[in-house]
């Protein structure tokens, strides 16, 4: 059964982008679909890029003689060195000092981090959890130490007002159903599906996998290959000829992976196989990077749900309200967009 086949930013709390695409035009589904529940316009989420959201604008140098640390999980992706620029760039534009350290993708390390920017004296934390559990002893200690704790991007196993003030982050299991209700009306009839995660200790994969795996009908799009791509391109091509060479590559339909850096790696790995993305099997994945829309734009990746890196503005508008008292719900969402072939523009990508 062979293929066939705007960045929204919400005005308080939101910023987001991403993208999509396809083999063939009249494959791919018949509109983008956003999570929220009016449209937005390109340009002016283009250029909210580099604005504060909402009350953001207003805030000046609200950081002036204050320091914001962050405990990154990783430098291993545009998406993460995109996460990280982005904070300090607002972190310092509102007069504040930005102390990053990088975990490279060690949760012990991540654990270590924390607990140096808290002895350091920070006066905000902000954290990307590297996985689920690990960092709870180390973020109840900057809590107990009158230090703020904003998470970005992935959730853990913890409590609201125990483990952290506030978690910023997109609705991963909304995520996985775009991309599959994207494959679905590419491939109405059914199909093998192959999925690349990135690896079973963090939210964002899990969740993205779960609504992904959950919005599909089990017999009609069996996944007949699962690997842990650990978010890698070069992993994910490995484990995806690993795939290829089990199952045949004519007996695969699609390939999801939860990231679109391991989109990238999977296509090279078909490639290699001699067969084309986007024709022979179709690709979905999140994220929104400039090579994801370029990949969509060209036809060789179906479908991208957003996930926007972009968490600058959002952050410093929270630590804001922490300054005056304002009171913060336990999670905050951002919106996200599906992009196909027929909306993507590739100039949104980062």
């Amino acid at each position: 059964m062979k293929k066939a086949a705007a960045i929204m930013m919400a005005a308080v709390m939101v910023m987001s982008l991403g993208a999509c695409g396809g083999s063939d035009q009249s494959a791919a589904p018949a509109a983008a679909e956003t999570k929220a529940e009016t449209s937005a316009d390109e340009t002016k989420a283009e250029e909210a890029k580099d604005e504060p959201a909402g009350d953001a604008a207003q805030t000046g140098n609200v950081l002036e003689g204050k320091t914001v640390g962050f405990a990154q999980t990783d430098s291993m992706s545009s998406w993460r060195t995109t996460e990280t620029d982005d904070i300090k760039k607002f972190v310092e534009d509102a007069g504040g000092q930005f102390i990053v350290k990088d975990a490279g993708g060690d949760i012990a390390t991540q654990e270590s981090d924390i607990r140096d920017l808290v002895a350091a004296g920070v006066d905000f934390l902000v954290v990307a959890p590297l996985e689920d559990n690990g960092l709870q002893g180390a973020l109840q200690e900057a809590m107990e130490n009158e230090i703020p704790v904003i998470l970005v991007d992935r959730a853990i196993a913890g409590e609201a007002g125990t483990h952290y003030t506030t978690a910023i982050m997109s609705d991963f299991v909304w995520e996985g159903e775009q991309c599959a209700k994207a494959l679905m009306e590419a491939l109405p009839d059914g199909g093998n599906v192959v999925i690349i995660n990135g690896g079973y200790d963090s939210s964002t994969s899990t969740d993205r996998q779960e609504g992904f795996v959950n919005a599909l009908d089990a017999a009609k799009y069996p996944v007949v290959g699962e690997q842990d791509g650990e978010w890698l391109m070069d992993k994910a091509q490995s484990v995806m000829e690993n795939i290829i060479q089990a199952q045949g590559g004519e007996n695969i339909d699609a390939v999801f992976c939860v990231t679109d850096d391991m989109v990238q790696g999977a296509m090279n790995a078909i490639e290699a196989a001699g067969l084309k993305p986007g024709e022979d099997i179709l690709t979905l994945g999140i994220d929104g990077t400039r090579a994801a829309f370029e990949d969509i734009a060209s036809g060789r990746q179906l479908a991208s749900c957003t996930c926007t890196p972009y968490f600058g503005g959002i952050v410093v508008e929270t630590i804001t309200k922490i300054i005056n008292g304002e009171e913060l719900p336990a999670n905050i969402t951002n919106e996200d967009t599906l992009y196909t072939k027929e909306n993507v523009v590739v100039e949104l990508g980062f």
